[in-house]
């Protein structure tokens, strides 16, 4: 005589399983996971952009424009609250332009770029109105200028870099050293 269907014990096993996976499900959130990996790439390219420069000014080597190899005298970046702007000059004149991003950042809205700030050699900190430059120049030297006074003395720039409410803050100084924080 055979029977048909589960046992209890079968049953029971089944529905724990069902019951382990539902919670594991629920307490997933997707959006926020999404979120996260924009805020890292956008954080991640900012950043990029940052090494590049200051690799183009000190490995002596020109900088590839169009058909033609440029020899920049000093690399300029841009920032402000919707952009992120690469200049090369040659003086005062600008000869090219390199990587740039601009707002929608992305082709999405959702990124910020702002709360600009500087901090001193005394460890004084400031916030800085945008745009403001970090400026490149060969042999590694790094200087920031700007609207504000504060700027011109200012050893670190930093700025949040994120996506939606999940922000870093990058900070940028004159060694070319990028820390990140949340």
């Amino acid at each position: 005589m055979t029977k048909k269907g589960f046992t209890l014990i079968e049953l029971m096993v089944v529905i724990a399983i069902m019951g382990i996976l539902g919670v594991m499900i629920t307490s997933f959130d997707f959006n926020k996971k999404t979120d996260v990996e924009k805020r890292d790439r956008f954080v991640e390219k900012v950043s990029s952009i940052m090494h590049s420069n200051n690799i183009a000014m000190t490995s002596g080597k020109g900088i590839k424009m169009g058909v033609n190899i440029v020899n920049p005298t000093s690399i300029r970046m841009v920032f402000s609250s919707g952009a992120i702007i690469t200049n090369y000059y040659s003086g005062d004149i600008i000869i090219g332009l390199g990587d740039s991003i601009s707002s929608p950042f992305f082709g999405e809205s959702g990124y910020d770029l702002g709360n600009f700030y500087y901090i001193n050699k005394n460890e004084s900190t400031g916030s800085v109105m945008n745009p403001f430059n970090i400026i490149y120049t060969p042999g590694g030297n790094i200087s920031f200028s700007g609207a504000d006074t504060g700027i011109d003395t200012a050893v670190q720039i930093g700025m949040s870099v994120g996506f939606r409410a999940m922000k870093y803050n990058i900070t940028f100084d004159k060694r070319s050293a990028i820390f990140l924080a949340k």
